[in-house]
């Protein structure tokens, strides 16, 4: 090889201001004090630059994120009334629905309150029918209605033999029954009933004393 041809450095002798060997260029960086008054002026607007459009950024993003906190608040404030409307909605459903249904039973009341008259009417008809051919035709009516009355919820409140309760009968009448029978029911003379676990009408009994 020729003498005078260039030593090409090791990477680990390499200076800033190599510019011959493969290595070139790896530790290149500014050095400020080659730079001119010009090119340094040059840097500053540069570097100026490059901020102004940084902050720039900065700035639009966080507008951005400010009107997504609004739209993000806002659609909040949509949820919160909707499931204000919900509930409101659940409770109208739940009043129609309570509303309907004491409709119903006072309806129901209202007709089985206007049927009482008639059952006694039966009971009194079966009673004078006893031992007559047609008592048997009649008994089966009136067990029929009965039976339709319950299904509805009019149920007989039974009293007979029990002891009296003034809450579910009017003591009309007391009668000498003997020791055993002191205070408890020896005759209903006129039925008392119940709808829907109340009471609709009094038994009328007759009272051992």
């Amino acid at each position: 090889m020729a003498e005078n041809q260039e030593k090409m450095c090791d990477a680990q002798d390499c200076h800033e201001d190599c510019q011959h060997c493969e290595h070139a260029g790896e530790n290149a960086g500014i050095n400020l004090d080659n730079l001119s008054a010009d090119d340094l002026k040059e840097l500053i607007r540069s570097q100026k630059v490059l901020v102004d459009a940084l902050v720039a950024e900065n700035e639009n993003l966080m507008k951005q994120q400010e009107e997504l906190n609004k739209k993000i608040e806002k659609g909040n404030e949509y949820l919160d009334q909707l499931a204000l409307l919900k509930r409101d909605f659940d409770n109208y459903k739940r009043r129609t629905q309570n509303n309907q249904d004491d409709a119903k039973k006072q309806g129901k009341a209202e007709v089985v309150e206007k049927i009482l008259p008639i059952l006694d009417t039966f009971a009194r008809a079966e009673e004078s029918l006893k031992g007559q051919k047609e008592y048997d035709s009649f008994k089966m009516v009136s067990r029929q209605m009965e039976k339709i009355l319950s299904e509805i919820g009019l149920e007989e409140v039974e009293v007979l033999g029990q002891d009296f309760d003034p809450n579910v009968s009017y003591a009309i009448m007391k009668e000498d029954a003997g020791e055993e029978n002191v205070g408890k029911v020896i005759e209903v003379l006129s039925k008392g009933f119940k709808f829907n676990d109340k009471i609709v009408r009094y038994s009328q009994v007759k009272v051992g004393c």
